[in-house]
């Protein structure tokens, strides 16, 4: 059965770092988020370029052994699905990056115009940007 986009949840990279580094400050707080989503059989939905930047980010503030344990965790998850940024979501990125309140990352600026792209409105993440962008934060 797929999964309605209205119980889908779009996973940031601030997300993916707090769940597999223990020493996070927000490492519990993502634990508990992400049981909960498992009991609400919840969609995860994330970006290729989202999955890039977290691998990256994990190995070098975490180390090669733990992209391993991220690796393994991603592919136990039973609702995760990662999707492929087009180009028209590059091309409403630069909307976002241009906005005067930013100092978005382009990655940011993609992940916002996908999750539009999409119809997604809730991001499971620690990054305030996407609360300024207006979509609803998990807590």
């Amino acid at each position: 059965m797929v999964s309605k986009i209205n119980e889908s949840i779009f996973i940031d990279t601030a997300f993916f770092k707090a769940l597999i580094d223990t020493k996070d400050d927000f490492h519990e707080d993502a634990v508990t988020i992400l049981e909960r989503l498992n009991k609400q059989s919840t969609q995860l939905i994330t970006s290729n370029f989202i999955l890039d930047e977290t691998i990256t980010l994990i190995r070098v503030k975490c180390g090669r052994d733990r992209v391993k344990d991220l690796q393994r965790s991603l592919l136990k998850l039973k609702r995760f699905k990662i999707i492929r940024v087009i180009s028209l979501d590059e091309k409403n990125a630069w909307e976002w990056f241009w906005n005067d309140w930013s100092r978005l990352s382009f990655t940011d600026c993609v992940s916002f115009a996908l999750m539009k792209r999409l119809g997604l409105t809730r991001v499971a993440t620690f990054d305030n940007h996407f609360q300024k962008a207006g979509f609803q934060v998990e807590k």
